[in-house]
C-alpha cells in the first residue's frame, strides 16, 4: 500500500504528491493494480469531506479501483497522523502545514519505505513497490513448496504405516 497525506486546499506540496501518485497508478500493470492500494489521507478533515475529496481525486484523474481518499473524525485522523509521524498544524487563513510524507506499508502493516518531500520520485516508489511485490511472490512460492513437501511426507508416512 502506498500512503500519502494531503489536503485539497493546498497549493504547493499536496498537488505534487497527488500528481506523483497518479503517475505511479498509471505505471502499475493491471496485475499490480490488483495487489497495490493507493491511499491519500487528508490532513484537513474540517474542509475535506468525502464529496470534496472525490472532486479533488477526479481533478487528478485518480482511478478509484485501487486508490482511496480518506477523511474522518479529526481525533481519529490525529492518531493516524501521529502513528505515521506526520505533523499537522493549522496556520492563518485556514492553511495547513504538514509533513509531506509518502510511505509504502507492507502486508504486515509495517512502514517499509518513507519518502519525505514535495514530490516523491515516482520511479523510486514504483521500484520499491515492485521489490516488495517480488519478495511477497517469492515468499508465497516458498510457502507453497513447503506445503507440497509436507503433504508428500505425510502421505508417504501414512502409506508406510499401512504397509506394516
Amino acid at each position: 500500500m502506498v500512503v500519502a497525506f494531503a489536503d485539497t486546499t493546498c497549493v504547493d506540496v499536496c498537488p505534487l504528491i497527488t500528481a506523483a501518485l497518479r503517475q505511479i497508478q498509471i505505471a502499475l500493470t493491471p496485475k499490480e493494480r490488483t495487489e497495490v492500494q493507493l491511499l491519500t489521507i487528508t490532513t484537513d478533515p474540517e474542509i475535506d469531506s468525502p464529496k470534496v475529496l472525490r472532486a479533488y481525486a477526479k481533478r487528478y484523474g485518480a482511478e478509484f479501483e485501487n486508490w482511496a481518499f480518506l477523511t474522518g473524525d479529526p481525533a481519529v485522523l490525529a492518531q493516524v497522523w501521529k502513528n505515521f509521524g506526520v505533523g499537522v498544524k493549522r496556520r492563518a487563513q485556514g492553511l495547513i502545514d504538514h509533513t509531506p510524507l509518502t510511505a509504502i506499508v507492507d502486508q504486515s502493516k509495517a512502514m517499509r519505505f518513507a519518502y519525505i518531500g514535495p514530490s516523491p520520485d515516482q520511479h523510486a516508489v514504483l521500484g520499491d513497490v515492485r521489490s516488495l511485490l517480488k519478495g511477497i511472490r517469492v515468499l508465497i512460492g516458498l510457502v507453497m513448496q513447503q506445503v507440497v513437501l509436507r503433504t508428500a511426507v505425510a502421505e508417504h508416512s501414512r502409506l508406510d504405516k499401512s504397509l506394516c
